[in-house]
């Protein structure tokens, strides 16, 4: 597909990015604002989605990444809290490059045990762009679908953990998944997956 042919299809993505966001917030109550930065690392890993999403039982790539993350969280319904997220990442060995994400995320914060230890589970959906494609698992796709990997969908599902006494320092795994939608992007299908483990600091 042309890149004058993808421009609608990014609009289309876009929108449908607007219209989640806003009908979301929408039914949410506004709240203090709460902010969150982040940092993590991990590695590319040779799966589709799910099975990168066991992240012992999956094939791992000898390409690093590291990230760095901000979230905002005005908006919230009950538990659940409603809000942004953008990031940059380094993605290293081979042709080194960078990605840059942004989109919504929720999560929710009423799991306790034992009230000691805090489970917050946490979803980014959004849109993903690359400086290059990276050797392994996504240019093979790309060249499998004759596609280009440069701008996808992104999404994160997450799983952090806190105490209870300190709930502003959080350890997070996170599968970081980019991918085409069924060739919607890029005519992609699949992109790349990594799992990647880090720390966040809510303030």
């Amino acid at each position: 597909m042309s890149f004058l042919r993808r421009i609608p299809f990014g609009f289309m993505s876009g929108a449908l990015v607007a219209y989640l966001a806003t009908s979301g917030l929408a039914a949410a109550e506004e709240t203090d604002v709460e902010h969150s930065i982040f940092a993590f690392g991990g590695a590319m890993v040779d799966g589709d989605m799910a099975e990168a999403a066991n992240p012992f039982g999956v094939d791992y790539e000898n390409r690093p990444i590291f990230g760095i993350g901000y979230q905002f969280f005005p908006y919230s319904i009950g538990s659940v809290k409603l809000g942004l997220e953008a990031g940059l990442a380094g993605r290293f060995n081979g042709n080194t490059n960078a990605e840059i994400w942004g989109g919504v995320v929720g999560r929710y914060d009423a799991i306790e045990i034992a009230n000691t230890l805090r489970i917050i589970p946490s979803f980014t959906f959004g849109i993903s762009h690359v400086t290059g494609t990276m050797s392994g698992r996504e240019r093979r796709n790309e060249i499998e679908r004759d596609g280009d990997a440069s701008t996808l969908f992104y999404l994160g599902p997450e799983l952090s953990f806190s105490s209870v006494a300190k709930p502003e320092l959080e350890l997070f795994w996170r599968l970081h998944h980019r991918s085409g939608a069924w060739g919607t992007l890029g005519d992609m299908h699949g992109g790349s997956n990594a799992n990647v483990v880090g720390v966040r600091y809510n303030f």
